[in-house]
C-alpha cells in the first residue's frame, strides 16, 4: 500500500486562461497530463510494432538503460548515474541492474583507481541489441517530429520542462536531483563528464535485502510507467 498525501489548493495557481479547466472538464479537448500519456502510449506501440527480432525478448526498462549506456559508452557509468537518469531510487536500480546482468546485458567492472568501485558496461549482446534500437529510435523520432520546426521543438521541451518543475516543487515526489531537466541542452555533449558524487562509494546492491517489499512495488510501478505491455498485465491482476 502507498500513503496518500493530501495535497491543498494553496499549492497550486490556475492557469492564466482558466477557461481551459471548462474546455476540459466539458470533454472538448485532452488535459495536458491526458494528452502527453497518450502519446507516450502511441510512441509505445509504435516502438514495440516496429522492434528489431534481436531486441523481441527485452523488456522497455531494459531497452532504456542498455540505449542510456550505449550513448555514455566513453564515459564510466556507476549505478548512481542510472538512478539520477530514471528517477529510481537505489534499492530499484540494484533489482533492475542486477537482472540484466544475469541475462548477460550488462557486466560490471573494477575501477582501477579504487577497487571499490564497480562501472556499469554493456557486453557484445547488448552492443548489438543497443545498434539496431538506435536506428529504429531516430527513424521513429523523424516521423514523430515531421513538419515541425527546431524552434517549436525546443519550446515544447521547454513547456515538458516547466510542467515537470511545477510537479517537483511541490515537494511530494522525492528529490528534486531524480528529475533531470526536459530541456534540450545545445552545448558541446564531449565536454559532459560524470559527476563527482559518482566517484564516491555508495552502498552496494548487496546491502539490500531481495525480499524487500517497497523495492519490489518501487521497481514494478517504475517499469509500468514506462511499458503498456506491463500496465495492460497489472490491470489483468
Amino acid at each position: 500500500m502507498y500513503a496518500v498525501t493530501e495535497v491543498t489548493n494553496e499549492q497550486y495557481k490556475e492557469p492564466t486562461d482558466s477557461r481551459l479547466f471548462e474546455v476540459w472538464e466539458s470533454g472538448l479537448a485532452k488535459p495536458p497530463s491526458v494528452a502527453i500519456r497518450s502519446l507516450h502510449n502511441v510512441v509505445n506501440r509504435y516502438l514495440r510494432v516496429t522492434r528489431p527480432e534481436a531486441a523481441e525478448d527485452i523488456s522497455n526498462g531494459n531497452v532504456d538503460v542498455i540505449v542510456y549506456l550505449a550513448r555514455h559508452d566513453n564515459e564510466e557509468i556507476f549505478p548512481q548515474d542510472i538512478e539520477q537518469r530514471f528517477g529510481v531510487t537505489r534499492s530499484t536500480s540494484c533489482r533492475v541492474l542486477g537482472l540484466m546482468e544475469q541475462k548477460g546485458l550488462i557486466a560490471r567492472e573494477p575501477v582501477k583507481r579504487d577497487a571499490r568501485l564497480k562501472k556499469i558496461v554493456l557486453t557484445d549482446k547488448s552492443r548489438h541489441i543497443a545498434e539496431v534500437l538506435r536506428d529504429n529510435a531516430k527513424n521513429m523520432e523523424r516521423i514523430l517530429l515531421e513538419g515541425l520546426e527546431d524552434d517549436q521543438i525546443r519550446q515544447f521541451m521547454h513547456v515538458l520542462d516547466v510542467m515537470q518543475t511545477n510537479l517537483v516543487k511541490t515537494g511530494l515526489i522525492g528529490d528534486e536531483s531524480r528529475y533531470p531537466s526536459l530541456e534540450i541542452q545545445e552545448q558541446d555533449a564531449s565536454k559532459s563528464q560524470v559527476p563527482q558524487e559518482s566517484q564516491v562509494p555508495q552502498k552496494t546492491c548487496d546491502d539490500y535485502a531481495s525480499n524487500n517489499r517497497d523495492a519490489r512495488d518501487e521497481y514494478v510501478s517504475h517499469v509500468l510507467r514506462i511499458s503498456q505491455e506491463m500496465a495492460i498485465a497489472r490491470n489483468r491482476k
